[in-house]
């Protein structure tokens, strides 16, 4: 087992070449990240908060924003407190007035209600997403929670699961002023896999287009945070767990420096940085030391008691962070 774990940590010293190959396109400018950014609304206050990141992404990357509202079955006569906007002609009305608001400093505004109410939001919106071609999804959550929200997973992560297409989600809050979106930092999550590498050509493209440096992090476990799975054999093997865990440090440490070193060749600032302890409780306190204008993380957008059971890091994050988090499907063959 000491050799299987020892192969492993010492295999996580190797980026993909792929990967490096992508970061280093998109630092040098190979093309912008993305090109059509759809904004999906309710009519509330709290859904537009997100209004200031697309506008700052559109104008950095060249983007055009597509605002939706789509007409939800059964929709209750209140949202977040507010009217809902529940026939076309208020929607339409509320779009094409948030577009004129919006279309200046030469920005591509389109807007579009779905007429025909819908039982199920997430899977319109995803729909929409591959109908007009977007490449990215900006969507509020509100950190209501609820019951309904844990099992079946919020909007935001079922657009995620049924797009395919990266969906940025920035969180609004009641009590507090929505800050402006000008990230000087990126954090980008990475655990020495390909899948997690997916995340870094378009945290690098967005750092060349926003002027941000990337912040490359990577969370080694302690004893005392190690799976269910593996706490059996490291009471039995303390020292050589401890050991193992040290070189893996390390090992991290190596593979990140030399992720950083292709993107500041390339002229993208990026720093790499290893913590140790649990990946969701680390990831969320680094950002927050650091102020981190923006989180980037590659995930299979699983929702609900799915995610429980599978641990996922992006979905601790969410509900533990204040920076927006950029997620980046992972799609599997």
């Amino acid at each position: 087992m000491e050799s299987n774990e020892r192969q492993d940590a010492m295999a996580r010293a190797n980026p993909s070449q792929e990967a490096l190959e992508k970061a280093e396109r998109a630092a040098a400018g190979e093309g912008p990240p993305f090109r059509r950014v759809l904004v999906p609304l309710d009519g509330s206050r709290l859904a537009e908060t997100v209004l200031g990141i697309a506008t700052r992404l559109a104008d950095a990357c060249g983007a055009s924003i597509i605002l939706l509202h789509i007409i939800e079955k059964n929709a209750p006569a209140a949202v977040h407190g507010e009217r809902h906007l529940s026939d076309t002609a208020s929607a339409e009305a509320y779009l094409a007035d948030l577009a004129r608001q919006l279309g200046g400093n030469e920005r591509s505004i389109e807007w579009h209600t779905h007429e025909v109410p819908v039982g199920d939001v997430a899977a319109s919106i995803a729909d929409h997403a591959l109908e007009y071609d977007v490449d990215l999804i900006v969507l509020c959550t509100h950190g209501s929670g609820g019951l309904r929200e844990v099992i079946w997973g919020s909007i935001a992560q079922q657009a995620l699961q049924l797009s395919r297409v990266p969906v940025l989600i920035g969180r609004a809050r009641k009590d507090t002023a929505q800050e402006p979106f000008v990230p000087q930092t990126i954090m980008v999550t990475l655990d020495a896999t390909p899948v997690a590498e997916a995340a870094l050509p378009p945290a690098a493209g967005l750092a060349r287009c926003l002027g941000a440096r990337l912040r490359l992090v990577m969370v080694v476990a302690t004893s005392s945070t190690l799976s269910r799975a593996q706490s059996p054999a490291a009471a039995l093997m303390p020292i050589a767990t401890e050991a193992i865990l040290d070189l893996e440090e390390q090992q991290a440490t190596d593979y990140l420096e030399r992720l950083a070193d292709t993107l500041r060749s390339a002229g993208i600032g990026a720093v790499a940085e290893v913590r140790r302890g649990s990946p969701v409780g680390e990831l969320a306190q680094d950002t927050g030391e650091h102020r981190d204008g923006l989180v980037v993380s590659a995930t299979h957008g699983r929702a609900g008691l799915q995610a429980i059971w599978t641990s996922s890091v992006a979905g601790g994050l969410l509900k533990r962070t204040r920076a927006p988090v950029l997620l980046i499907p992972i799609v599997e063959s």
